[in-house]
């Protein structure tokens, strides 16, 4: 059932980018009254087809991945014909190539927006507990900790400070926290040389030993365990130990080690009632000094550590802005950070990896989290055909600026060479993209 969901969402996701990206050039090439040819969904053979009263045919094609505007005197360049576009002006052209990425962009704006106005539990960006001897503990960040700022950018959730800790893979100097302690402000630096370079990076906080504040809710208890023999269950919320009372899963560890692996007194509510346990713990067989009673935390966020945030229609719209602007700037300088060697190009996924995004974030987000992976998907979209390879939307810009500045076109020659080279280009990171998809499931 899951891999009908993975493969069903995967088509979805990318039908929609495709068509709306394939539509900015249609509706501005219509605009500036160019004859469309064929509107084409996919690629392969034609599964279904059909004309308008412009006799432009539209394609839904068998695979469905990609898709094209075929234009008229776009690959003949006849210019004698007034509907042809190679009979346009220079702004005009650039106008048309353009309106693919920025219909890509136009879409996660929308998006954003709408989904700013629906609004979102998400998690805050308060330090859960802090790893020892991490770069985050000899910085001095204390569990509870809310980061407000990190490199003078603002922070609210614990996604905002991925995406700016992102921006740093790869580099040497400082990383600059501004925090919320005890109700005092404090700054935190973390020196990084080479950061993560090489490295598939998923938690960037985490790497830097902030944990998520997670409850203190038992989500496994281990067969054979103290916890086990002393009767404690899964789904156990534990309240106090040794009369002090837990906030958080981190400080169970710490009241267990502050008794020297005597007996401990687990205060816990189950369901409606509030029980009492006495544990006696074992010692651990990997960490010194520590001690264990064989539980497993549950990883349900803590309460207050969620926040929920939704905006008004022109607070939203702004953010969206936003949102979309920093992840367009961001995935430029990632792609340049790949090229330079500061980002494992491992990190580069293709279709089983949007794939699988797409269907587990149906499956474990709903619909909200679909549509924010489509956001990012479409500028990723729109950002790759700005990239200045020969047969994508960039390229093509490049080609006709060069043409103006010489004022003359490039040689046939040059064009089939360049338009080899970028039809190689395109293949070899597709072949790459999907061995690295390949190799993140094990297959390799």
């Amino acid at each position: 059932m899951n891999i009908f969901i993975y493969i069903s969402a995967f088509i979805f996701l990318i039908m929609v980018i495709t068509a709306v990206h394939e539509a900015g050039h249609f509706f501005v090439a219509r605009f500036f009254k160019v004859k469309i040819l064929d509107f084409s969904i996919g690629m392969g053979k034609s599964i279904k087809s059909w004309k308008d009263k412009s006799d432009t045919e539209f394609n839904l094609r068998i695979l469905p991945i990609g898709g094209f505007v075929r234009m008229l005197g776009e690959e003949d360049k006849n210019e004698n014909l007034i509907d042809s576009f190679s009979s346009k002006h220079y702004y005009q052209k650039t106008l048309i190539l353009l309106a693919g990425p920025l219909a890509n962009f136009l879409l996660a704006i929308l998006l954003f927006t709408g989904l700013n106005i629906y609004g979102n539990t998400t998690i805050s960006s308060m330090a859960g507990q802090i790893s020892k001897d991490s770069p985050a503990f000899f910085a001095g960040i204390k569990e509870n900790d809310l980061i407000l700022e990190i490199d003078s950018s603002p922070v609210i959730s614990r996604s905002d400070a991925q995406m700016v800790l992102a921006r740093r893979l790869g580099e040497t100097g400082k990383i600059n926290f501004v925090l919320l302690s005890n109700g005092q402000k404090k700054v935190a630096v973390i020196t990084i040389n080479e950061w993560l370079q090489g490295e598939e990076p998923s938690d960037l906080l985490y790497y830097i030993g902030i944990n998520v504040p997670i409850e203190p809710i038992i989500g496994k208890v281990l067969p054979e365990s103290p916890a086990d023999i002393s009767g404690l269950q899964a789904y156990d919320k534990i309240l106090s130990v040794n009369g002090v009372d837990i906030s958080s899963w981190s400080e169970i560890k710490s009241q267990i080690n502050l008794n020297l692996g005597l007996p401990s007194n687990f205060y816990i509510e189950r369901g409606a009632s509030k029980e009492n346990f006495s544990i006696t713990p074992s010692r651990s067989e990997t960490e010194k000094n520590n001690w264990v009673i064989g539980i497993v935390a549950s990883n349900t966020i803590l309460e207050k550590a969620r926040i929920n945030q939704s905006y008004g229609l022109f607070g939203a719209l702004e953010k969206a802005s936003s949102q979309t602007f920093n992840t367009i700037i961001d995935s430029f300088t990632f792609l340049y950070k790949m090229i330079i060697g500061y980002v494992s190009p491992k990190n580069l996924g293709g279709p089983v990896m949007i794939g699988q995004f797409a269907g587990d974030s149906i499956i474990y987000g709903g619909l909200y989290s679909f549509l924010l992976l489509l956001c990012f998907v479409s500028i990723g979209l729109g950002v790759i055909n700005l990239v200045p390879i020969p047969i994508l939307d960039g390229g093509q810009i490049v080609i006709l600026t060069i043409e103006k500045i010489k004022g003359s076109p490039i040689s046939p020659k040059v064009l089939d060479f360049t338009y080899r080279f970028g039809i190689s280009a395109v293949i070899l990171l597709m072949i790459f993209a999907f061995v690295n998809d390949i190799s993140r499931i094990g297959f390799s």
